[in-house]
């Protein structure tokens, strides 16, 4: 009980619903002005607004409810000597707890992106095989956790190394809050271990970049109107595939690249077989790093979350994972470390790091609400 209730402490703590509550009945007298819904696009974006604060109130008010119901069972357990009624509460209380602990973090998601998918980048520093097979093992890694929390995960794009891992690999992770959970990710991770490609067995220091996007959902307007892409603003170009990959590599031109030309972002996919299918992964890369660009320039100058990622070296990295001389995983800015090195590498067992980033995020932003 004393666990369910420190954690309900911190929610409580963590933002101020009575604001939050002011802050609902505000949008929804505003959506019922006759006016507001002249303009469509703002109408749509406030009504989303509404939607996360209201959904939060109800899961918050009925977490309190829950809540209030177990301390009260166990009261009376324990004042009854009931063991069946206190087996109960335990298991009511396990649940309660996972329930509270995920909402809380999910309550700290307060951007409209927050509850979007997410399209996650791997590149390798330099370093050559070593580098490009800890980017390969990140890859692994993201691909654990997405299927760990029932996300759907699908692999857009991957150029293979020339001896191992890969030099790109492009993975989307679909469901909601999805990208509030990755969010934090983008940056360098740093891995120290005994090299298995070195000969002399010596401890090797490799560097791979995370980058994430929000992706766009496509059914949703106030997203759309962002991204809305003239052909007229892109450059389309067929190439053959790269990198060692079997037959069809180098046969034909089924690889796209993609240059917007107001911005000059390019994107790139060969790992589909067809030009028609790089071309879909393409766009829907493009199409997150346009949102992305428009979020960042928007909030920038308040969030230094958003800022540009630091460069491919020692010292940048926002965590490190040590495989020797011991076994420890350290984010560098929240401080959190574990042990526990190959649940997080081939378990996907990163919700502890992502809820620590959230809460870092938040305090540092002092941004706890919409």
């Amino acid at each position: 009980m004393d666990g369910l209730n420190k954690n309900l402490e911190f929610l409580n703590r963590s933002k101020d619903w009575k604001v939050i509550k002011n802050e609902s009945q505000k949008l929804q007298n505003e959506l019922q002005s006759e006016t507001l819904w002249k303009n469509s696009s703002m109408a749509i974006i406030l009504q989303k607004k509404f939607s996360i604060l209201n959904d939060q109130i109800k899961k918050y008010e009925r977490l309190n409810e829950r809540i209030k119901d177990v301390n009260e069972l166990a009261e009376l357990a324990n004042e009854e000597n009931d063991l069946d009624l206190m087996n109960t509460v335990v298991n009511d209380v396990k649940l309660l707890e996972k329930e509270l602990k995920t909402f809380t973090s999910t309550s700290l998601m307060v951007e409209e992106e927050d509850q979007n998918g997410c399209i996650i980048q791997i590149i390798p520093g330099a370093g050559g095989a070593e580098s490009c097979d800890w980017s390969n093992i990140l890859l692994k890694m993201y691909e654990k956790w997405g299927i760990k929390n029932e996300y759907q995960v699908k692999l857009m794009d991957y150029v293979k190394g020339e001896t191992s891992g890969c030099k790109l690999a492009t993975l989307k992770i679909d469901g909601k809050y999805a990208y509030g959970w990755c969010k934090h990710e983008s940056g360098i991770h740093r891995l120290v271990r005994i090299s298995p490609f070195d000969s002399q067995n010596r401890r090797h220091t490799s560097f791979a970049s995370v980058t994430v996007f929000p992706n766009v959902n496509e059914d949703d307007n106030s997203d759309r109107v962002n991204i809305i892409i003239p052909s007229s603003d892109l450059k389309i170009e067929a190439f053959r595939s790269s990198g060692p990959g079997g037959q069809h590599v180098n046969v034909t031109e089924s690889a796209i690249r993609i240059t917007h030309i107001p911005t000059k972002i390019v994107v790139q996919c060969q790992f589909g077989r067809s030009q028609h299918t790089n071309k879909a992964l393409a766009m829907t890369m493009l199409k997150a790093k346009l949102y992305d660009k428009a979020i960042k320039e928007k909030r920038d100058a308040k969030q230094e979350q958003y800022s540009g990622l630091p460069k491919n070296s020692w010292g940048s990295q926002i965590r490190s994972y040590f495989l020797y001389p011991h076994q420890l995983i350290k984010d560098g800015r929240t401080g959190l470390e574990t042990n526990k090195v190959d649940a997080v590498l081939n378990e996907g067992e990163l919700n502890e790091f992502m809820e620590a980033s959230l809460i870092y995020y938040n305090k540092k932003t002092n941004d706890l609400f919409i």
